[in-house]
């Protein structure tokens, strides 16, 4: 039985190689396919983004990690307290998860120099919930592929 006070933290679970690469590798993989259901201004807003800058989904999905998991720990908190797999907690707290996400997104926006980031973010960021939300299955499964 597995309680908080010996439960590894999340982040001691997903921050430390060689898992963290797995990770990267899988976040990567299901942010192309999220994208891939989205509409076409989406699409063409991230395009626009990623051409200023065509590394950047790797490169921000490694800056921003360590954020992101220091975020969903007080999930998997819970999930270890209630006794419900990782994954499973998520997907039925999806809007707290969106959320806890996009404060650490809007967070780092703000401290961005380049102008083409910053617009393009805003001019997304009132849909982002709703979208976010509609991530949180796929992003629940890599998660929970990843943590106990």
């Amino acid at each position: 039985m597995t309680t908080t006070e010996n439960a590894t933290p999340l982040c001691d679970q997903l921050l430390t190689e060689p898992t963290f690469s797995r990770l990267i590798e899988d976040s990567h993989s299901l942010v192309k396919s999220e994208l891939g259901k989205k509409n076409m201004a989406l699409r063409t807003g991230f395009n626009m983004i990623q051409k200023a800058k065509p590394d950047l989904v790797d490169r921000s999905l490694r800056r921003l990690m360590p954020e992101f998991v220091t975020a969903l720990e007080p999930f998997h908190t819970k999930a270890v307290e209630t006794k419900t797999p990782f994954a499973v907690y998520l997907k039925t707290h999806d809007t707290a998860v969106a959320d806890a996400l996009l404060q650490v997104s809007d967070q780092r926006v703000q401290d961005v120099d380049n102008r083409v980031i910053k617009s393009g973010y805003q001019r997304l960021r009132g849909r982002a919930h709703k979208e976010v939300v509609a991530a949180v299955p796929g992003l629940a499964d890599v998660m929970g592929k990843h943590s106990d």
